[in-house]
């Protein structure tokens, strides 16, 4: 394991083709059963070939709906297999373009991600995943996907992975009346369209999990067209996931919505306002209040003057680390810093390191309102992290391995951060 101080130390100075019909079809596609005896009431059959054959997962109209001259009988059919039930509603038309929250790095990425989201259900080729927090808009999104596949014409599913499991584990104890577990589990797997709702990272059994892999590694043998959403993020998941939900080649596509930020986990990485009011560029004194000399002064309008560029700029480069004894403006520069990029939209995070880690020690607690990984996770993905008078908090195992983590993942993502200390780095 690297030592803190080194990465310290480097972190300052450095689509497929469409096949073609076919007219076998005989398996239904269906999640409940209808009145038609030849597709169940499904509205359309799937194609008996092989995985592998070009026609697997295509999907025909049954007889059924060639003699329904309006459509309609379709259209119901689409939405029953869909179980969107009231999410129904949940379309690209009815998106509140500024997200969820409103807020302006929230609303960044949701439009980013919407936008991709509609040009996916457009021409829905290969996978799309969402991450985000609880509230972030990841279901909405997906339904809506779903809804513009049932308005083409394109039968589409969506299914909570909880639900899912719940639905195969059924399967084995069955009356002969209801399909098999192995039955309904072809037919997600093998759904022409799927879109899998709450997707756990760390599923809580191995059952679970396995089922769940299983279907996604089957998915992306097929090619089978696919959305998936993810509660929080991808970095706690094993390398099979990541790496079938993001892929080199294109084929699976990663958006993220961010993380959301709870009131109680605002508080905490908030900068105190009188703090903002009082330490900016402006009144930054680069004398040192006629204390220091000459040579002192140049250097601080030096540091005063890079400070500054670094935080006007389009997005920061690179960390700074602010060094010096107490009482020259450490802090004061970092603040400033601070405030331009929030006041640009930028998701920041401040804190002394002492109270940092006094707030993650607390969030270990049943009692706490901010759990202990979210509170990490937070700190470590903000946009701008200021961690202010490093060196000062207590040297436990705690601190060395908290400040390990939130250091080496901010360094490996490359994401902008300012340090004051008053201890040169060994």
């Amino acid at each position: 394991m690297e030592n803190l101080s080194d990465i310290l130390r480097r972190a300052v100075s450095n689509r497929p083709s469409r096949p073609a019909d076919t007219t076998v079809h005989d398996r239904p596609n269906r999640l409940d059963a209808g009145k038609c005896s030849i597709c169940n009431g499904a509205g359309w059959l799937t194609t008996s070939v092989p995985v592998g054959h070009p026609d697997f997962g295509q999907v025909h109209p049954c007889e059924c709906q060639e003699s329904d001259s309006n459509g309609a009988r379709r259209s119901e059919a689409l939405e029953r297999y869909s179980r969107l039930g009231i999410l129904r509603e949940s379309t690209f038309a009815a998106v509140n373009r500024d997200g969820p929250s409103g807020e302006i790095a929230s609303t960044r990425a949701f439009v980013a991600v919407l936008d991709a989201a509609v040009r996916y259900a457009e021409d829905p080729v290969g996978w799309f995943t969402i991450t985000g927090p609880s509230g972030a808009g990841k279901t909405h999104l997906a339904a809506a996907i779903v809804n513009r596949q049932i308005d083409l014409g394109n039968p589409a599913l969506l299914i909570t992975a909880a639900d899912l499991l719940d639905y195969l584990r059924a399967g084995f104890d069955n009356d002969h009346e209801e399909p098999s577990f192995g039955d309904m589990f072809e037919q997600v797997r093998s759904a022409p369209f799927l879109a899998l709702d709450d997707f756990p990272v760390n599923p809580t059994t191995s059952w679970g999990q396995d089922r769940l892999l299983q279907l996604l590694a089957h998915r992306h043998s097929v090619r089978l067209p696919t959305v998936i959403t993810v509660r929080g993020s991808l970095d706690q998941a094993d390398d099979f996931l990541r790496t079938r939900l993001d892929t080199a080649d294109g084929f699976a596509k990663l958006h993220s919505l961010g993380r959301a930020i709870n009131a109680a986990m605002r508080k905490l990485g908030e900068i105190p306002a009188a703090m903002a009011d009082r330490m900016t560029f402006d009144s930054f004194r680069t004398d040192g209040g006629g204390m220091f000399t000459p040579e002192q002064a140049a250097a601080f309008v030096g540091a005063h003057a890079y400070v500054n560029r670094w935080a006007q700029a389009e997005r920061p480069n690179g960390w700074l680390m602010l060094m010096g004894p107490y009482g020259v403006g450490k802090t004061h520069l970092a603040v400033a810093a601070a405030v331009v990029r929030r006041d640009r939209g930028d998701d920041v995070y401040f804190s002394t390191v002492a109270n940092l880690l006094d707030h993650l020690r607390a969030a270990y607690s049943p009692d706490s309102v901010v759990a202990h990984a979210d509170l990490l996770m937070r700190i470590s993905s903000a946009q701008l992290l200021v961690l202010d008078d490093m060196g000062a908090e207590r040297n436990t195992p705690f601190a060395e391995d908290k400040l390990f983590q939130i250091v080496n993942h901010r360094y490996e993502e490359r994401l902008p951060t300012v340090i004051t200390t008053s201890n040169r780095l060994s």
